[in-house]
């Protein structure tokens, strides 16, 4: 699951995200090994060993970021707090649940997709020394924007080049078949929210990227991994709007919804990748 492109350049940091990739890929790799009988308790030492390895991995990471003067601690440190909240809340649904493979499986799909993204994009910019600004958007130019963004996520975690994806803002397809979230914006001036759909081809193919398994149905892992790109989407696009606006948008929990469920006339734009096409409806 590890790809040097995700290498930040600092040895301690780098050599923790290493560690941090091993423990999940043995979380993937147990996950058709039911029938041993440590199974259960290699999956919960895998639990454990996660939860004290972002405590501390994200303590020294943010520690280096004072040091630096990283000027995007305070929300960096923000994310590390909120996933370290999703972790423990998992613990208690794995513990309880007495690791269902349903429960094994949504962990699986969260915590590889939360990662690769933060890794992948926000921990290179702690070697800068700070953020990358954000540029000037125009209102006629907003949807295109969000295009971008959302192509920029795609890129990050199925490892797309820039000739691998393209969008068509106002396309009349629809897609049909997949997985389909919506996500509520708070405090948005024009748009309640935005709604995503997944066709099977892009989902199959971006858990194939980021996990190495290969997928022929929908599944725990699918659902929870497209449910969390959905959330990073949509925390990008609110940080847009923020700009924007001149004010702080916030995003609800993304809820999975019927596809179809969620229509708009204007507003929307198919993403094409050459593993498959996803559809974003503004409303």
């Amino acid at each position: 699951m590890w790809k040097d492109s995700y290498l930040v350049g600092v040895d301690i940091i780098d050599n923790q995200h290493k560690e941090l990739f091993e423990a999940i890929g043995a979380l993937r790799d147990n996950l058709g090994k039911a029938d041993l009988p440590d199974y259960k308790k290699q999956l919960a030492e895998t639990a454990i060993f996660l939860k004290e390895y972002c405590f501390n991995h994200f303590r020294d990471e943010e520690e280096y970021q004072r040091i630096i003067g990283f000027d995007g601690h305070v929300e960096h440190k923000q994310k590390h707090n909120k996933l370290i909240g999703d972790v423990l809340n998992y613990e208690k649904k794995l513990v309880g649940s007495d690791f269902a493979s349903p429960v094994v499986k949504n962990f699986l799909g969260f915590v590889a997709t939360w990662l690769i993204y933060h890794v992948g994009v926000e921990d290179q910019q702690i070697p800068k020394g700070k953020r990358t600004a954000l540029a000037k958007i125009d209102d006629k130019d907003l949807v295109h924007e969000y295009a971008v963004s959302v192509k920029g996520v795609f890129k990050i975690l199925a490892g797309l080049s820039e000739q691998d994806i393209y969008h068509t803002i106002g396309s009349n397809k629809h897609i049909d078949s997949g997985v389909s979230y919506k996500v509520g914006l708070v405090g948005a001036p024009n748009n309640k929210g935005i709604g995503f759909v997944y066709s099977e081809d892009i989902a199959f193919g971006v858990l194939k990227t980021m996990t190495s398994m290969e997928f022929t149905e929908l599944n725990e892992v699918v659902y929870s991994a497209m449910q969390e790109t959905s959330n990073i989407i949509s925390a990008n696009i609110a940080s847009l709007l923020s700009k924007m606006a001149n004010t702080n948008i916030d995003i609800e929990a993304p809820e999975q919804v019927q596809i179809g469920e969620i229509s708009s006339t204007s507003n929307r734009f198919l993403v094409h990748t050459k593993l498959g096409e996803m559809e974003v409806i503004l409303y």
